[in-house]
């Protein structure tokens, strides 16, 4: 299967985090560890050759008399340290001239005056380190040949093969990089693998499956996203379905006074046609009472469309929502009067809220018209306002009928209305008047009460 360009990318990602931590231990053992095994080693170096310094004075000290040439003790001891060390050793006089060597041969100028330019100074003598044909290690150091006459003692290491342990280190973190940068791969399908399911899951959702799901089980952050993603498809889902709904809800509810004005348009037609006059004028007011309705239908679906996409923000202020209610009221008189209606209101509390005073009288003249217009003949509206919580709580409930679970839990529902109900309305204003209230931070429900149905708003007040 072709890895995909997340997988890969990925992958790179570790690949190269990998690389530079490698590069960056690698660089501080250098500085640290390996500068310090260095300083050690040319320790050990340098007693090495002390010592080796101090054999050879006695050896000359235990013969005064006898040239070096002569020495045979010297010799030997001369051609054993050159085995012991696998080195070259000889010593000269003040001129450098050798006068005994271990090996045969001459010996090559080059290694000493490359010492002489480069060596470093260890105290008693100097060190050189060259890296031709291999490790060199030269050391030359002041020695007594004779009492009171100094030469020199030579120690040449040719190929010397000197302890490295930057190298090892190296290869040891070479060896790790590579380990780490398989494991990765399945680390890597791990976290892309979830996100092609997701991706996957939205192209079927694109497509029309609207009740696929995503399958991530995971608790991190692909399997919140997972969550997240599910959430969205849901709320996509009811708002493709609740639009379909809309769509069917409008047309059916557009019809009615579209089929009533064509009617009254034929009665007209026919009329005017005969000669007969009269109910001309009876049917044009109930054209424009339909007409009228339209427009206010037309005018509910599309303020409940704005509420639904928040196309601008709304500007708020304080509020005393007693202000609100009265006034509607007062607007309402004539309607509760003919109805017989006996409406009490009870206000405990008048804090402000902060609000958009248009919206909010919207909202509240939906839920009193509401509560008039579907109260049973000379039964009660009460009206209550107090403060709870922190929120200010207005109870708006009217003489109606028992109403079931799932009606209480429809009736915000755009275009619902309920069987028990012989008043005619759209069944957009508890929609319009639950959608203002949640712009506003605050909740809307419906439930039975003791005088029939009750609405509840909770508005948060200014702290």
């Amino acid at each position: 299967m072709k890895p995909g360009k997340l997988y890969i990318k990925i992958f790179l990602s570790f690949v190269f985090v990998l690389i530079i931590t490698e590069v960056l231990i690698f660089g501080l053992f250098i500085f640290s560890a390996g500068r310090g095994f260095r300083a050690r080693f040319e320790q050990y170096t340098r007693a090495q050759v002390l010592i080796a310094k101090e054999m050879v004075e006695e050896k000359i000290r235990f013969e005064p008399g006898t040239s070096l040439s002569e020495n045979e003790s010297l010799k030997d001891l001369v051609s054993r340290l050159g085995k012991s060390y696998g080195a070259k050793v000889w010593l000269s006089g003040v001129d450098g001239v050798p006068l005994l060597k271990s090996f045969p041969g001459d010996i090559s100028d080059e290694v000493v005056m490359s010492y002489e330019r480069r060596g470093k100074d260890m105290g008693d003598f100097k060190l050189y380190r060259g890296f031709k044909r291999g490790h060199i290690f030269y050391v030359r150091i002041p020695t007594e040949i004779q009492k009171g006459l100094m030469g020199s003692l030579h120690i040449l290491f040719e190929k010397m093969e000197a302890p490295h342990p930057e190298a090892g280190f190296a290869f040891g973190l070479a060896g790790i990089g590579i380990i780490i940068a398989i494991l990765v791969i399945p680390v890597s399908r791990l976290i892309s693998k979830p996100i092609k399911q997701l991706n996957e899951s939205a192209l079927r959702i694109a497509e029309g499956d609207l009740g696929h799901r995503a399958l991530v089980k995971s608790r991190d952050e692909i399997g919140e996203l997972g969550r997240s993603f599910n959430h969205m498809a849901d709320r996509v889902e009811r708002m493709i379905r609740g639009g379909r709904e809309l769509t069917a809800n409008i047309s059916h509810e557009l019809r009615s006074p579209l089929a009533r004005i064509r009617i009254a348009e034929e009665l007209i037609r026919e009329r005017w046609e005969s000669g007969d006059y009269r109910d001309l004028g009876r049917h044009l007011d109930d054209i424009r009472e339909d007409i009228e309705e339209l427009d206010r239908l037309i005018g509910s679906i599309l303020l409940l469309s704005k509420l639904d996409i928040h196309e601008e923000p709304l500007k708020h202020e304080a509020l005393n929502l007693s202000d609100l209610i009265n006034e509607h009221v007062d607007r309402l008189e004539s309607l509760i009067k003919r109805r017989g209606l006996n409406v009490m209101i009870f206000i405990t509390c008048d804090d402000p809220v902060m609000g958009n005073k248009d919206s909010l009288r919207t909202a509240l003249s939906n839920i009193l018209d509401n509560a008039v217009k579907f109260a049973a003949e000379e039964g009660k509206v009460i009206i209550k306002m107090y403060s709870e919580n922190e929120f200010l709580k207005i109870s708006i409930a009217n003489s109606f009928e028992k109403m079931s679970g799932e009606d209480l839990i429809r009736i915000f529902d755009p275009f619902f209305r309920t069987q028990q109900s012989p008043a005619a309305g759209s069944g957009l204003g508890l929609a319009i008047a639950k959608k203002i209230i949640e712009r506003h931070g605050g909740r809307i429900n419906a439930a039975s009460s003791e005088e029939g149905l009750q609405i509840e708003v909770d508005l948060p007040m200014i702290g």
